[in-house]
């Protein structure tokens, strides 16, 4: 596929943009909430370069019981906040909260991908994945889009594998 081709480029949260909690834990609270170094510049750039972008972000700890969905707000508008004062904006925001093996929405299926793409008018096959785990690699292979892993994830079957977001969007803008 082109590079020149893309319009719309979906972003993993944790571990892709911030820093990613420990095993087992959930960035639950504003202050939690830590942007990775340069992922905010990276965004700006695909602002910049007029590419939709579109969060795309797996949050199982919502279908708890004690969990309180306005905590998952707070922490979405810590993200705008942040990247706000870099320059930088996400064009759309989609999560899933359900539990594993509950819907279709979850990564690795694409159903978040599909959602947006039929909500915003835009065809998969123009759009990139980037993220950090085997589950957003195969929620865009899933979905027909190009995919980047950021290292840190390993190298399940994306179609590149670069170090950070930086470098993610350096090759699709170059």
């Amino acid at each position: 596929m082109g590079w020149d081709n893309v319009r719309t480029v979906f972003l993993d949260r944790d571990g892709t943009i911030n820093v990613k909690a420990d095993d087992g834990e959930y960035i639950r609270t504003p202050e939690e909430l830590v942007l990775l170094p340069g992922a905010a510049q990276a965004i700006a750039a695909l602002n910049a370069a007029g590419l939709r972008t579109i969060l795309v972000t797996n949050q199982r700890w919502l279908s708890e019981p004690s969990a309180q969905p306005t905590q998952f707000h707070a922490v979405q508008d810590r993200l705008g906040q942040l990247l706000a004062a870099q320059g930088a904006r996400l064009d759309a925001e989609y999560h899933c909260p359900h539990a594993a093996n509950s819907c279709d929405c979850r990564k690795p299926l694409a159903g978040m991908l599909i959602r947006a793409a039929a909500e915003h008018g835009f065809d998969l096959a123009e759009s990139v994945m980037i993220g950090d785990s085997a589950a957003d690699v195969a929620a865009g292979r899933a979905a027909g889009a190009t995919t980047v892993l950021l290292r840190a994830g390993g190298g399940e079957d994306a179609d590149f594998v670069v170090d950070d977001l930086a470098a993610a969007v350096r090759l699709i803008l170059a």
